[in-house]
């Protein structure tokens, strides 16, 4: 699960780099994006621009062949394209936003035998009916909103009443040149008596993500603490067998001159080939079980694979640690055992 963990964090990282060209991500901590807080955030300054990104669900589109698809629609202004540079197969990502155009993933395309400049039928929720043209086909190698079907702001605008129109989900805003630690300092002036909404620059972003994946890690380091208990007495009780039915072994060796220390010594060290021996076949195991998790995790855009050598180095010595605590009291035994009666 560390291979797995690191594996996406390092994927998400590097997808953040490549994709993402917004300075700062704005997002609510729950709902939606009030209009108050949407003013507030295009007052900022030092900002070269502000986008837009509300979510329309549950749209019917009506395809060239006749059939009726029910699906979300990702409405943002048109410099979202700047925000989030999502691979194409066909056209230019920009055109989605432009006037009655629209944007649809490659798979949706091939499902459907859409192509580009064929016009679609989008009947919204909200209300209304739109003929748009297919203006970009957008490739789904990728991990943020992979499968989106995209349309500008002003073109849903022009068939939703401003009543009916969705908030925003959240906000994109990238910072004039050379202008991005005042630009972030003025975002976050601007939104301090809305404590519900956060503004992250990219490190922050990352560094949210980290926290996230770190969070399931430190369940499952919680589980294995506890299973960590159960082998510590597994080990003690199969040392403790081993030095009673080892009793004449032992005493003919204390007797031909082996110390108390020595005799310690060697159930210690038995012990931690113990433990040793099942921190390798675990790791092994679970190094290969979270290559193959990464394999999988590839299929939807998380292509890095990290090992964690720090956390699998710390787990090999804390085995041999947990070796040597699970070998004091057979140790002790064995080192107290009365040489003529053994």
């Amino acid at each position: 699960l560390s291979v797995v963990g690191s594996s996406m964090v390092a994927s998400a990282s590097d997808e953040l780099d490549k994709s993402v060209g917004a300075d700062f991500i704005i997002e609510p901590d729950n709902g939606v994006i009030k209009p108050q807080v949407e003013q507030a955030v295009k007052r900022a300054k030092h900002l070269e621009h502000v986008s837009d990104y509300k979510l329309l669900e549950n749209a019917t589109i009506t395809t060239p062949d006749g059939k009726k698809v029910k699906d979300d629609l990702d409405a943002a202004s048109a410099s979202y394209a700047k925000d989030l540079r999502s691979p194409v197969i066909e056209g230019t990502l920009v055109d989605a936003f432009g006037k009655n155009a629209i944007g649809v993933p490659e798979g949706f395309a091939k499902d459907h035998k859409v192509a580009l400049g064929d016009v679609l039928s989008v009947d919204f929720k909200e209300g209304g009916t739109a003929k748009l043209t297919v203006r970009v086909i957008t490739s789904e190698d990728t991990a943020f909103n992979k499968g989106a079907i995209y349309l500008g702001v002003d073109t849903a605008k022009d068939y939703i009443k401003p009543d009916q129109m969705p908030q925003n989900l959240m906000m994109f805003a990238a910072a004039k040149e050379g202008q991005d630690r005042e630009a972030y300092k003025s975002l976050k002036a601007e939104l301090t008596t809305y404590p519900d909404v956060t503004v992250r620059d990219q490190a922050d972003y990352k560094k949210l993500l980290e926290d996230q994946i770190g969070q399931m890690l430190n369940l499952v380091y919680g589980l294995l603490g506890l299973a960590i208990i159960v082998a510590i007495l597994g080990v003690v009780n199969t040392l403790a067998l081993s030095v009673v039915e080892r009793t004449r072994e032992i005493g003919l060796m204390r007797a031909i001159g082996l110390s108390r220390r020595q005799m310690r010594r060697m159930i210690r060290l038995e012990s931690v080939v113990i433990a040793l021996f099942g921190a390798l076949l675990g790791l092994g195991l679970g190094m290969a079980w979270g290559v193959t998790a990464q394999k999988l995790l590839a299929l939807e855009g998380l292509k890095t694979l990290e090992i964690p050598w720090p956390t699998i180095g710390a787990v090999f010595v804390g085995a041999a640690v947990v070796g040597l605590l699970a070998a004091l009291v057979p140790a002790f035994r064995a080192g107290r055992m009365n040489v003529l009666n053994a």
